[in-house]
């Protein structure tokens, strides 16, 4: 679960550095996927999807005119990888 968010959160880096060049509907495929397998993370990688797919459809934003939205859109995902990708990787990350 943890090695997919990364190559995902990976790909979500590569198509902010290079709009257009990247195409994060396999990744959205690919959350979509873990999402069956979440257990109780399942809004979790909701809240992920969502994230992503927001970022996504900022692409051509971001690529034509570089504007705030789309780049909110894209930090918005990254945050929201980060954090899953912290569930998973501290496994007692509730709080005492």
């Amino acid at each position: 679960m943890i090695e997919a968010l990364r190559r995902v959160k990976e790909k979500l880096e590569q198509s902010f550095d290079q709009p257009g060049a990247y195409d994060l509907d396999q990744c959205l495929r690919e959350l979509e996927q873990l999402k069956t397998a979440a257990d109780d993370k399942q809004q979790m990688i909701e809240d992920v999807i969502r994230a992503v797919t927001h970022a996504k459809n900022a692409q051509a934003q971001l690529a034509n005119a570089g504007d705030e939205s789309a780049i909110n859109a894209f930090a918005e995902a990254y945050r929201a990888l980060d954090q899953a990708i912290e569930s998973y990787s501290n496994a007692d990350n509730d709080p005492v």
